[in-house]
C-alpha cells in the first residue's frame, strides 16, 4: 500500500490558516469592545461610571492575549511551512515538532481562556463583563424617538458590542477545536511522512539490487 502525504499536508495548512484568520477576527472584535468600554466608562451613563468596580474586563483581555499569541505562533508555523527555503516537507520530524510546539501552547491557552471567560460571565449580575452587560441592556429603551443623543452617551452600540463579545468568546472556542484537530492531523501527517519515506527507501534499495 502506497501512502501519499500531500493531502494531509494541505489539510494541515488549511486548518492552520483558518486558526490564523479566526485569531485576527477575535483580536479585532475583542479589542474593539474593550476600546469602547475604556473610552466611555467614565462619560457614558449606561456604563454606570459611579460603579466601576462592578465590571470585570479580565475575560476580554484574556481573549485578546490568547488571540495574539495564537496568531504569532501559528502564523510562524504557516510561514515556515510555505517558504521553500526551510524545506520542512522533507524534514518531517522537525516539521511535526515545530507544529506541535506552536499548537500545544495555543491549544492550552485557548482552553483556559474559554473556561475563564465563561466563569466570569456566570458571575453576572453580581459582577458583569462587557458581554453580559451589553447583552442585557442592548434592547433597553434609550430615549424618546424624537430625541437625539450621541452614541457615547447612550446604549446604541450595545447590540453590536454584545455580538462582537459573543463572537470573540465562541470564536475562541472554535479555534480551540480547530487546534485539537490540527494536533491530530499533525500526528497522522508525521506517521504518513515516515511511512512514505520508508517506502521510498525500500523501493530505492530494491531498484539497486536489480542487475544492469
Amino acid at each position: 500500500m502506497k501512502i501519499n502525504p500531500a493531502p494531509l499536508h494541505l489539510a494541515q495548512i488549511i486548518i492552520t490558516g483558518l486558526v490564523v484568520v479566526f485569531s485576527i477576527a477575535i483580536l479585532g472584535t475583542s479589542a474593539h469592545t474593550l476600546d469602547v468600554y475604556n473610552k466611555q466608562r467614565f462619560t457614558n451613563p449606561w456604563w454606570t461610571p459611579l460603579w466601576p468596580q462592578h465590571f470585570i474586563t479580565h475575560g476580554t483581555k484574556a481573549l485578546i492575549a490568547s488571540s495574539v499569541i495564537t496568531f504569532v505562533l501559528l502564523g510562524a508555523f504557516l510561514v515556515t511551512s510555505l517558504l521553500p527555503k526551510f524545506n520542512l516537507r522533507q524534514k518531517y520530524t522537525l516539521r511535526a515538532l515545530i507544529s506541535l510546539g506552536t499548537i500545544l501552547p495555543s491549544f492550552l491557552l485557548t482552553l483556559m481562556t474559554v473556561v475563564w471567560a465563561h466563569i466570569l460571565n456566570r458571575n453576572a449580575p453580581e459582577l458583569d463583563t462587557i458581554q453580559t452587560w451589553t447583552c442585557r441592556y442592548q434592547h433597553s429603551e434609550r430615549v424618546a424617538q424624537t430625541s437625539y443623543i450621541p452614541s457615547n452617551l447612550s446604549n446604541s452600540t450595545f447590540k453590536s458590542l454584545c455580538q462582537e463579545s459573543k463572537f470573540a468568546l465562541y470564536g475562541t472556542l472554535i479555534m480551540f477545536l480547530l487546534l485539537g484537530i490540527s494536533m491530530a492531523v499533525t500526528m497522522v501527517t508525521w506517521l504518513a511522512d515516515k511511512f512514505a519515506a520508508r517506502q521510498q527507501r525500500k523501493e530505492g534499495a530494491e531498484m539497486g539490487t536489480i542487475p544492469s
